[in-house]
């Protein structure tokens, strides 16, 4: 980055401040809103990295991105542990401090800038020159089809704005999200072909699909993100964390730091916060990926060939507001900080030969403070990304990749001391009878009420990328067997360090998921890095290259692979948006239920709990639910009577909880989730529904869209107590 690229950064921030300002002053929610939002989870970072020495744009991101998450981590997590919650104050600080920084940086840069300008006139184009200028054009040509890509994929989104529907986002969007992603692929292949550019498409690949999820629905991808948001919400009703009540409350570094963005943005519902913050962690960790490899990866192609494998494998562990999908992006960034490419020495062997000798760089003072920094947020914000991190490092060292020896202490130390502060909470959640039982821990989550064969969606969103993600693996150790010396052998030691993980829990059911999320970046690298072809195996290529032109040939391989792995990160991505993502009438109903009920109420879930954005409030302890899963088994058979099925389920509900006050949800993502698990056909829920509506059992007192809240009449509890 010369000075101009500074001066360009240091004007992004400032123009964010002004919009939050303007915002702010013009009673204009949505800029205050979304501009306070950026500053403090993506450009926090960024005054801090202009006082240290240039270095590459792509590195600059990554640190200035992680280095706002983690500031804005740090700054709300102490607030809310201390119980002095007053938002404004430490804004104001920042905003002061980064002005003042801003200032001395722009002056130095601008400074350099005009000494540039006074440098004689160089002289006349040479061939190589205009050849340095065709490469600047087809880079500007990479980058105006990554903008053209991108826009096609945000206008389909903005003039397709709703719920979810059977067919995923793309039959939401319609033909505009398929030419979009096109249009990025082919940006993606001349990029490939022709090494220019390559990072940009690359990381617009990586976020496009979240991107279009975001503008389209409004909410989370996971439902799960409800639970964090109830978190958040709860630091700002009561400005503070209770950490004794839940692993939540003790984990809450995203939570606290999203809880400050909230309350200085003047954001009223904090879901938006939830649906927009993954497209900026799908986007980094892929760039991040990038500059990690290409530590090891030599030349322009092959490090993205790693980002771009490691995004479009992703999809088992979908990016969404949650802890582990930014420790992920952390974990990246000190790795990149921890590395570096390795150096070239000459040592002398025993028969007085020279040989070649491959040592890594010592990590200087600086960059250990910023692992350390990054480490302990870290560790208030998830409880296993700090010592996955650090068996990353470990195996680094061991494999003499890493200097110096004592580093993975930096964060394993903290790491340790806080499970122990917190090992009343933590206990809760670790069982003794799994340790050491890997073949168990490995084992995916088991759905044991289906009652109807699972549609060959549900499969394929999962078995897709899983199949590809084992391709990938395997070319990995292809690229080990092949190279077999000690980089590859400890990149693929890296990759497998996160079983460390199975050997002392299952993570509820979702250990395996979690390997397979820190792994795959480790995959990645080394299947980027497989060598050319030799042999008989080079003669194939060489056959291949005849038979087109070789530019063609490089074109075509090149369309054939980024497509298949766009299309299969797409179909990941969006397959089960139907009854995975929640929609905003269930999110409205779940919030005003939240707001409204007596303490001690419970709500009835008519279908699967897990596709109902539940505590998304800061009474999330006042008010409960209980899923329809915990009544019983559901209706098997063709025979369905949905109003036998409505007394039933009143008549266990009511027997088997104590309220103040009794509500139910009807809402059309739980039919989905339960047609898509094999729990209940979707029409059958779907006339649950109306039976629920004219039912004398419960009362509608709340309705938007396709989702519904009903309160038990006296009728009902007569009936319930028959």
């Amino acid at each position: 980055m010369g000075p101009g690229a500074r001066l360009v950064a240091a004007g992004v921030v400032v123009v964010t401040l002004v919009a939050v300002a303007l915002g702010a002053g013009l009673h204009l929610p949505v800029l205050r809103g979304s501009a306070t939002v950026v500053f403090l989870f993506a450009l926090l970072g960024v005054a801090p990295l202009l006082l240290v020495r240039p270095m590459p744009l792509a590195r600059f991101v990554l640190l200035a991105v992680a280095g706002s998450i983690t500031g804005t981590i740090g700054i709300g997590y102490t607030m809310a542990t201390v119980g002095w919650w007053h938002p404004a104050v430490p804004f104001a600080v920042v905003v002061v401090l980064t002005s003042a920084v801003l200032a001395s940086t722009v002056l130095r840069d601008l400074q350099q800038l005009r000494r540039r300008e006074r440098r004689p006139a160089p002289a006349p184009l040479s061939e190589s020159v205009r050849t340095g200028s065709g490469r600047i054009v087809l880079g500007w040509i990479v980058i105006g089809g990554t903008v053209l890509g991108l826009a096609t994929v945000v206008v389909a989104a903005v003039t397709h704005v709703g719920d979810p529907v059977p067919a995923g986002l793309f039959g939401r969007l319609g033909i505009g999200l398929p030419v979009g992603l096109a249009v990025l692929v082919a940006a993606a292949v001349v990029a490939f072909v022709r090494g220019r550019a390559v990072a940009v498409p690359v990381v617009a690949l990586g976020l496009a699909v979240q991107l279009a999820q975001a503008i389209t629905y409004g909410m989370p991808t996971v439902t799960a993100a409800a639970r964090h948001v109830g978190v958040l919400e709860y630091i700002r009703q009561f400005g503070r964390t209770d950490p004794a009540s839940d692993i939540f409350q003790t984990w809450s570094g995203l939570f606290a730091g999203g809880a400050w963005a909230a309350d200085v943005g003047g954001i009223v519902n904090a879901m938006t916060i939830a649906a927009w913050v993954p497209v900026l962690l799908a986007g980094v960790t892929t760039l991040g990926v990038g500059v990690l490899a290409a530590h090891w990866l030599p030349g322009r192609r092959r490090p993205w060939i790693a980002a771009l494998l490691t995004a479009m494998t992703g999809s088992l562990n979908t990016t969404y507001f949650s802890p582990q999908s930014t420790g992920v992006l952390l974990v990246v960034a000190m790795l990149v900080l921890a590395t570096g490419p390795l150096l070239e020495t000459a040592a002398a062997v025993a028969d007085g030969s020279v040989q070649r000798v491959l040592r890594p760089r010592t990590v200087r003072l600086p960059q250990v403070l910023a692992i350390a920094v990054i480490g302990v947020v870290l560790v208030v914000t998830h409880q296993i990304s700090p010592y996955l991190a650090v068996a990353a490092l470990g195996v680094l060292v061991v494999f003499r990749l890493l200097r110096p020896w004592w580093l993975p202490l930096v964060v394993l130390v903290p790491a340790v001391v806080f499970a122990a502060l917190n090992g009343d909470v933590l206990g809760r959640f670790l069982s003794l009878s799994a340790i050491g039982k890997v073949f168990d821990n490995v084992q995916p989550p088991e759905h044991d009420m289906t009652v109807l064969p699972k549609p060959l969606v549900t499969g394929l969103a999962f078995d897709v990328p899983a199949a590809t993600l084992v391709l990938v693996g395997l070319v990995a150790v292809v690229t080990v067997l092949v190279r077999r010396d000690r980089l590859h052998w400890g990149l693929l030691a890296a990759a497998a360090s996160p079983i460390s993980l199975l050997v002392a829990t299952n993570y509820g059911q979702e250990g395996i998921f979690r390997v397979v999320l820190f792994a795959t970046p480790w995959l990645a690298v080394l299947a980027a890095g497989l060598p050319l072809p030799a042999g008989r195996w080079a003669r194939v290529g060489t056959a291949v290259r005849a038979a087109l032109r070789p530019a063609a040939a490089r074109y075509v391989l090149a369309a054939a692979g980024v497509t298949a792995l766009v299309a299969v990160g797409a179909f990941g991505q969006t397959a089960l948006d139907w009854n995975r993502v929640t929609t905003r009438s269930e999110s409205a109903a779940t919030q005003w239920y939240d707001r409204t009920a007596p303490k001690g109420s419970v709500m009835l879930l008519t279908g699967s709990g897990n596709a109902v954005p539940g505590n998304t409030g800061a009474r999330y302890f006042d008010v409960d639910y209980v899923s329809r899963e915990a009544l019983g088994p559901y209706p098997s058979g063709t025979g369905y009577d949905p109003d036998a099925d409505v007394s039933t389920l009143t008549r266990q509900f009511v027997a088997r909880t104590t309220a103040t006050k009794y509500y139910a949800l009807v809402a059309a993502p739980m039919g989905a989730y339960d047609e898509r698990y094999g729990y209940q056909r979707y029409p059958d829920y779907e006339r649950l529904a109306d039976a629920m509506a004219s039912s004398p059992y419960w009362h509608r007192v709340w309705s938007s869209g396709t989702t519904a809240v009903y309160e038990l009449t006296t009728a009902g509890m007569r009936h319930a107590a028959s």
